[in-house]
């Protein structure tokens, strides 16, 4: 949850910012009750507003904001290079924290983004590092991540995961351009998502075998949602398999685990 929180929040920050030329962007956050009496000792809420003083939106710009891959204006696009909102994106990182974002703004007058999620109270004596240990799982030096996943959300996740552990990506979402991208050197591993649009992760993960020394053996790390998948990710040719969800210590953990093997099959 720390991740996605951060994911969620960093998004509509940086929109925040893209999208005002004077004035001012804030942050603030305050304590929510959790609905159920029954859940009320175990969970805390809290809702954060992202407020900026930019160029406003419209209420039917305001309607069309969520939806996956979608700029409300046209104009908007054009003006800051067509970045997307991804909107959509922290829509499903909230819900997945049991919260929701909503929007208000009127046009010229700014806009302000609420985040409201819910989570579990943390018990601070178990706690990753509460005995002095590190956070996570030996981290290996600064990587450069070709990211291969065509949902949103699930690059969002994984970009921010990568960049705590002082990792660099780039993701893109289709096998096939994973094949070509890997050809052109530069990464350092591959983390292949095993539901692709095209050529599934367990071909592209082939196929990459396939171009020989030196692309071909970068280190491949397959991701999936399905435990079943691993053993078909690591037989076409992966060095290590992670579940979803992602933690930054597995994710820490599969990078040092597949390096690793691909530097002794050098």
């Amino acid at each position: 949850d720390p991740v996605r929180l951060r994911a969620a929040l960093e998004n509509l920050i940086d929109n925040a910012v893209k999208f005002t030329d004077t004035g001012g962007v804030a942050l603030s956050a305050v304590p929510v009750r959790p609905g159920s009496r029954r859940t009320a000792d175990r969970k805390a809420g809290i809702t954060f507003a992202v407020s900026d003083s930019g160029i406003g939106l419209s209420l039917r710009e305001i309607k069309r904001l969520f939806r996956p891959f979608s700029q409300a204006n046209v104009s908007i696009a054009s003006r800051f290079g067509g970045a997307g909102l991804g909107l959509s994106s922290v829509k499903q990182l909230a819900r997945t924290m049991g919260g929701d974002v909503a929007v208000t703004s009127r046009r010229g007058g700014g806009t302000t983004f609420t985040l409201t999620v819910i989570l579990e109270t943390a018990d601070v004596s178990a706690a990753p590092g509460a005995d002095g240990s590190d956070d996570h799982a030996a981290i290996s030096a600064p990587l450069r991540i070709l990211g291969v996943e065509d949902n949103p959300f699930g690059r969002v996740v994984l970009n921010t995961i990568l960049a705590e552990l002082g990792h660099q990506a780039e993701f893109i979402g289709r096998g096939e351009a994973a094949i070509e991208r890997v050809g052109q050197g530069g990464f350092d591993a591959v983390l292949m998502d095993m539901v692709l649009p095209g050529i599934d992760g367990v071909e592209a993960i082939r196929r990459i075998r396939e171009l020989g020394s030196p692309h071909g053996n970068i280190a491949i790390i397959g991701v999936s949602g399905r435990g079943e998948d691993e053993a078909a990710s690591r037989e076409a040719g992966a060095d290590a398999f992670l579940l979803k969800p992602v933690s930054p210590r597995a994710l820490a953990t599969a990078l040092l685990e597949a390096t690793r093997r691909a530097a002794a099959a050098t």
